[in-house]
């Protein structure tokens, strides 16, 4: 798998979805708790780094997969912080990461959208985007991607 390649289906795959969810998770708190600028915000932190950590462990094989098979250090230094699978302090860098991005996530959609949009279909278009980020990933890679091999007759 080519670097190119390796670039479209993260961003594709990783990169968007991993965006969309920090507009979820700001627009799910901000739809459930009007009075979102308090001390609340820190447990929708909580709870949407929670999420987003939760997603993260899902995709670790493809994750792993476009590590192993990238060739540019830079490209294997931004995949690698992604990974899992390895000590105590990336998980809980990648959740303090997570906390602080849902955090800024729940503000910046307070401050930005109004409430109309926030109580609106605004998550609907999100899930969308996150769909047809998925399937374009899966539509570039699918095979390089799966966990399935096929079997040889």
């Amino acid at each position: 798998m080519s670097n190119k390649k390796i670039v479209a289906i993260y961003t594709f795959f990783f990169f968007i979805p991993y965006v969309v969810s920090l507009g979820i998770v700001g627009i799910a708190y901000n739809a459930l708790v009007l009075h979102a600028l308090t001390w609340r915000v820190l447990v929708g932190g909580i709870v949407g780094s929670l999420g987003i950590f939760a997603v993260k462990v899902i995709a670790q094989r493809p994750i792993l997969i476009m590590y192993r098979s990238s060739t540019r250090k830079s490209l294997k230094r931004f995949i690698n912080f992604f990974i899992l699978e390895r000590n105590k302090l990336v998980i809980s860098l990648n959740l303090l990461v997570d906390f602080a991005l849902s955090i800024g996530s729940i503000y910046l959609v307070a401050k930005i959208l109004p409430i109309e949009h926030i109580l609106g279909n605004s998550i609907g278009w999100l899930v969308l985007i996150m769909m047809i980020s998925l399937t374009l990933a899966s539509y570039l890679e699918f095979d390089s991607l799966s966990i399935y091999t096929e079997k040889k007759k």
